[in-house]
């Protein structure tokens, strides 16, 4: 009984900043008298005998038993550890006290036992022949009763036994064991940096440390360290402007009350740790406002990190709402964007306004949509891309111009509009067909999760726009791929198929190896594809839209509206879901062969 593994949950790292303060420690108590059984236990090579009802039963040190404290091993033969019935039984006064630094007392009088660790801060209470161990006003089980010993071969040397785990653990040490070893930890460390010096106080509870210090990456961090591994649902938050709490429900914290000012972190201005009468422990670190957080759980860590950050707008979400439940919406041609929270949380938004940090933003209004959800609506100087980071307790939004937020942009142009027919066959108008596909039908692909394409439109309603108009917004998008919608007709009914069309006047070779007819064909095999199509190949034409282009630009003449094929699919809803799908699929390859984000141009 004397080999001890280091414990995992309390190999910190030396260089670590602890801010943890010592604390009160809360104790079980009671007692049990032991039974009055006359039943020897009886072990080979006897040195050790065990007083049990006023007799002596020979016990043998087994010498494959090993004990370490703090990696030194404990190696005593008069009175070394030994296991009774399985349950390890160490000496107090050889180990706990002469070893773990322990102080005790005891009464022959009554065989009180008050062992008290040696940070002062951890007490506890037994009697000889109970297995009750008293903490506090409480009481805990223990696996074995506190018994006397003395050395066989010297009765004069006695000592008295306890059992190993829950008297370690509640004196606040680290405890391991296994069948031949016993690994005990003295888990307060002490680290001093310039004049002051810091303390990282462990304890045996669910939250074993809180330590404040960098990562890798230098970047600050609070990492607060458990015994057991930490279920993320037991996890919730509570943001504020400037600070962000964490309530660790179904634990106890014994952290005691911690206010700490910390002048060794840039982000970090203070932690502050309690417990609330159901004791859940509650974490709050106050921190500089130029910084956002995030948090990581792996196991037994629960880590926050801070990351200094250049944005535009932050704001709280309210309790009870799911970051991930959070959607935006762009309406770039208003220069402005929703946020969308679900839930009524105006009042909310009253009382906690969103931060403005920046000049690009005109102004932020919150009001209740006409489903009862929350929109906070931002109005930009100018067009403006955003890009919102949701984090715990709030999220924070970017905003810039296009192309140094997203990283392929592509211009949609549904042909026609208003007053601007089109074709027209049937029950179809061309105008009505190109805006449903391209932007009602193609706009859920784009602005998707996944997409890869941040997607601008020409027209986003029943809107007539200047042929000359449409070309320049590539411009003022700063898009990087043109592609117009239309419908073909003939008097011939049987023409039927797709043609995708590129202006030779626009058709160089851009830094990223794209060109205009490269495109023209790596969408018509992406539509064919898509809608099993009759092929009318790639052709060139003087195209507005695609001759007074200054990107790669394409037009694509999806079908006949008069053909006799193409008139009854494009009357189905099924197939032109699957022609904005199609058309959605030609963009996403074309950049991802050809990535736009790595030659931007400059735009005055």
């Amino acid at each position: 009984m004397r080999f001890f593994r280091y414990s995992k949950q309390n190999t910190h790292n030396k260089r670590l900043l602890a801010v943890v303060r010592k604390t009160a420690f809360t104790i079980f108590a009671a007692a049990i008298c032991l039974s009055t059984t006359n039943a020897a236990k009886t072990y080979v090579d006897a040195a050790v005998s065990i007083e049990q009802n006023d007799e002596y039963t020979d016990i043998a040190a087994d010498s494959s038993l090993k004990m370490y404290y703090n990696k030194t091993l404990y190696d005593n033969s008069t009175f070394p550890g030994i296991r009774i019935d399985d349950v390890w039984m160490v000496p107090v006064k050889e180990f706990l006290a002469d070893k773990l630094g322990c102080t005790y007392k005891y009464s022959e009088t009554n065989g009180k036992l008050t062992i008290t660790n040696k940070y002062g801060n951890e007490q506890i209470e037994a009697y000889i022949g109970s297995t009750e161990l008293t903490v506090g006003s409480s009481a805990i089980t223990m696996d074995e009763p506190v018994i006397k010993a003395r050395n066989s071969e010297n009765t004069s040397e006695e000592t008295i036994y306890v059992p190993a785990s829950k008297v370690i653990q509640n004196l606040g040490y680290g405890y391991e064991s296994t069948a031949t070893s016993l690994n005990v930890t003295d888990i307060i460390s002490y680290y001093k940096k310039s004049e002051q010096t810091w303390y990282e106080n462990s304890y045996t509870n669910a939250i074993n440390s809180i330590i404040c210090t960098k990562n890798s990456d230098n970047k600050d961090i609070v990492q607060i360290t458990a015994l057991n591994p930490i279920e993320s649902e037991n996890v919730s938050v509570k943001a504020g402007d400037n600070s962000i709490e964490y309530i660790y429900a179904k634990t106890k914290n014994l952290l005691g009350d911690i206010k700490e000012t910390i002048s060794d972190s840039t982000a970090v201005k203070s932690l502050e740790v309690w417990e609330d009468q159901n004791l859940a422990a509650h974490i709050k670190v106050t921190f500089d406002d130029k910084y956002i957080t995030s948090k990581s759980i792996s196991s037994n860590f629960f880590t926050i990190t801070f990351t200094k950050a250049s944005f535009s707008m932050k704001a709280l979400i309210p309790d009870g709402v799911k970051a991930e439940k959070i959607t935006a919406t762009d309406r770039y041609w208003n220069k402005q964007f929703y946020i969308i929270v679900p839930g009524n949380h105006v009042s909310f938004y009253k009382n906690n306004k969103p931060i403005d940090n920046s000049s690009a933003i005109k102004k932020i209004e919150v009001n209740k949509t006409s489903g009862g959800d929350t929109r906070i609506i931002v109005t930009t100087t100018k067009l403006q891309g955003y890009k919102i980071d949701k984090k715990d307790g709030y999220f924070t939004v970017k905003v810039g111009s296009p192309n140094s937020i997203y990283k392929n942009i592509i211009l949609l142009d549904a042909g026609h509009g208003g007053k601007d027919s089109g074709a027209r066959f049937g029950s179809l108008y061309e105008k009505n067909l190109n805006l449903e596909i391209l932007y009602t039908r193609a706009r859920k692909y784009f602005e998707s999760n996944t997409s890869n394409v941040k997607a601008y439109w020409t027209r986003h309603n029943d809107t007539f726009i200047n042929l000359y108009t449409r070309p320049k917004l590539s411009k003022t998008y700063r898009a990087d791929m043109f592609l117009s919608l239309h419908m073909n007709s003939a008097s011939n009914r049987t023409a039927n198929g797709t043609e995708v069309y590129y202006s030779s006047r626009n058709n160089k070779v851009t830094s990223t190896g794209l060109y205009s007819k490269k495109m023209a064909s790596m969408m018509l095999n992406s539509v064919l594809n898509g809608i099993n199509s009759k092929n009318r190949g790639v052709r060139q034409a003087g195209f507005v839209v695609n001759k007074y282009n200054t990107v790669p630009s394409v037009l694509v003449e999806l079908g006949f509206i008069t053909g006799n094929k193409d008139y009854p699919n494009l009357k189905k809803a099924s197939y032109r879901e699957k022609a904005a799908k199609a058309l959605y699929d030609g963009v996403e390859k074309i950049f991802k062969k050809y990535p736009a984000k790595s030659s931007r141009r400059n735009f005055s």
